[in-house]
Formats: structure tokens, C-alpha cells, sequence
């Protein structure tokens, strides 16, 4: 059976809820120098197979003179893999330090035999994505986009989500999020499912907010709300936990390690 241990995936489960409304005004619940790391689980013929890994940096870069965080994402399947499915992705987004906006977005895909290159420059006085992207041997494609209000990369949402309050939130809540992604925007929605328990296999049990976001059918998942997040119920609301079926099979994804945090884990 052949499967795919998609960045894409990772950094979709790994969006913590992106409101329409202003991000705390508190600041950002991370610093330049933060690296979360990710290990993903498949569900194989029912035993969950260590299938790959993926891990997220905060840097400080400045662009055009103006102060800019660069984030990262990076993907790879374990070499014991390889021989059946290599994964090696690479995500980076840089975004304003204020207020998170995008500036610039680019992923390098390499996935098998496939291969997708994209490069996005948002350019928000005109109100237009600009993309440069490639597939595997076809004609490179240019193309223009709307840039919608409050839209992100599936990057930088995933740090500009971790600074909104779930605690003002009632469960069951639907809480909208819109994502810029392959020349196309989407309003879509996660529902708020309250505050559990996850039991870490290393950190033991932790206070969570949790919920379940809207998916869109596509080649790797099935629609609706059929996968659950765990977030530290803490200054820092990282997602620690992922679960989620698949069109074939399940997934999960755990936090393994983590470094340079604003603040200490669970404070």
C-alpha cells in the first residue's frame, strides 16, 4: 500500500484556529529561536508504523528594513523508509513581527518521484499574491491572485493562530480561518471542543484546549470534521498531539522535543 507523509498534512492539523478578529494583544507566544519537533505515526494494518518526522524554527530576519520573523518547516520520512516513499519538504514563510502579515512564502516538495516547487510574494497595497510555481518536468507557471483580508500561508498561520484566546470560546463554537494555499483561498472553520487531558508519552498528562477543524476532500483526506488537536492550555499553546483519519488508514503526529520557548512549558 502506498502512503504519503505530506508536510502539507502536518502543517493543516497543526493550525490552531486563525480568527478573523486581532491576535492578543499580549505579543507574540513565541521567540526567535523556538524549534518543535514532530513525530508521525501511520496506521498500517492495524499497527502504528513510526512513518517520518517534521519540526518548525522561529528565526528573526528583517525584510526590506523592516523587522521580520522567518519560519520554517521541514519534512522527512525515516530512512528505513525511503526505499518506499522518500519525503524530504522544506516550507518557509517570512511575515511581519507586529502583526504576523505575510510577506513572502515558498515550498520545495520532494515526495517520491514527485516534485513542486512554489513561490508566493504577498503584496498587500495592491491587494495581490504574486506566484511563480513548478511541477516535476511541466512549464513553469506564473500566475496573480487575489489577496483576501486576513489571509495567511498554511505557515504562518499556524504561529499567528497560537496567539488568539481559546478561553473566550464556548464548545461547539465554529471559529472561521482563511488560508491562501495552491493559487486558491479558503474560508473554512474549526470547532471548538473544549479543554481534556492528553497523556504524553514523556510529559505525562497535560491540560489541553482541543478541536476539530473543517477539512477539505482532496487526495489525502476525507471531508469534514474527522480529526481532533491538542493544544497546551499555557503561555505558549503549541499543539502537542494530532489525531486523524485519512481516504485510506489513519494518522497521528506527537511532539517529541522542543527548544527556545517564550515561555517555560506550562507556565
Amino acid at each position: 500500500m502506498r502512503f504519503r507523509i505530506k508536510l502539507a498534512f502536518l502543517f493543516l492539523i497543526l493550525i490552531q484556529c486563525l480568527s478573523t478578529e486581532r491576535a492578543l494583544s499580549q505579543g507574540n507566544r513565541f521567540a526567535s529561536g523556538e524549534k518543535l519537533t514532530y513525530a508521525v505515526y501511520y496506521y498500517l494494518m492495524g499497527v502504528w508504523v513510526p512513518a517520518g518526522e517534521v519540526s518548525f524554527s522561529v528565526r528573526d530576519t528583517l525584510y526590506k528594513g523592516k523587522d521580520c520573523f522567518r519560519f520554517q518547516g521541514s519534512g522527512k520520512t525515516h530512512k528505513r523508509y525511503d526505499w518506499f516513499y522518500k519525503v524530504r519538504d522544506v516550507y518557509q514563510a517570512i511575515s511581519d513581527k507586529d502583526d504576523l502579515k505575510p510577506y513572502l512564502f515558498k515550498r520545495n516538495v520532494n515526495e517520491g518521484d514527485f516534485y513542486f516547487y512554489e513561490d508566493c510574494l504577498f503584496d498587500h497595497k495592491h491587494e495581490s499574491i504574486y506566484s511563480v510555481s513548478k511541477v516535476k518536468q511541466e512549464p513553469v507557471v506564473v500566475d496573480t491572485s487575489e489577496l483576501m483580508v486576513n489571509s495567511f500561508d498554511v505557515l504562518t498561520m499556524i504561529y499567528y493562530a497560537r496567539n488568539l484566546d481559546f478561553s473566550k470560546y464556548q464548545i461547539d463554537q465554529k471559529i472561521p480561518i482563511r488560508m491562501f494555499i495552491d493559487g486558491e483561498t479558503f474560508d473554512l472553520y474549526i470547532r471548538y471542543n473544549g479543554v481534556e487531558n492528553y497523556d504524553h508519552d514523556q510529559l505525562g498528562e497535560i491540560e489541553c484546549y482541543t478541536f476539530s477543524p473543517l477539512l477539505v476532500k482532496g487526495t489525502l483526506f476525507k471531508e469534514g470534521e474527522r480529526m481532533k488537536v491538542y493544544v497546551t492550555k499555557d503561555s505558549n499553546q503549541i499543539p502537542v498531539y494530532v489525531d486523524s483519519e485519512i481516504r485510506v488508514g489513519s494518522i497521528r503526529a506527537q511532539l517529541t522535543d522542543f527548544e527556545g520557548l517564550s515561555k517555560s512549558f506550562g507556565e
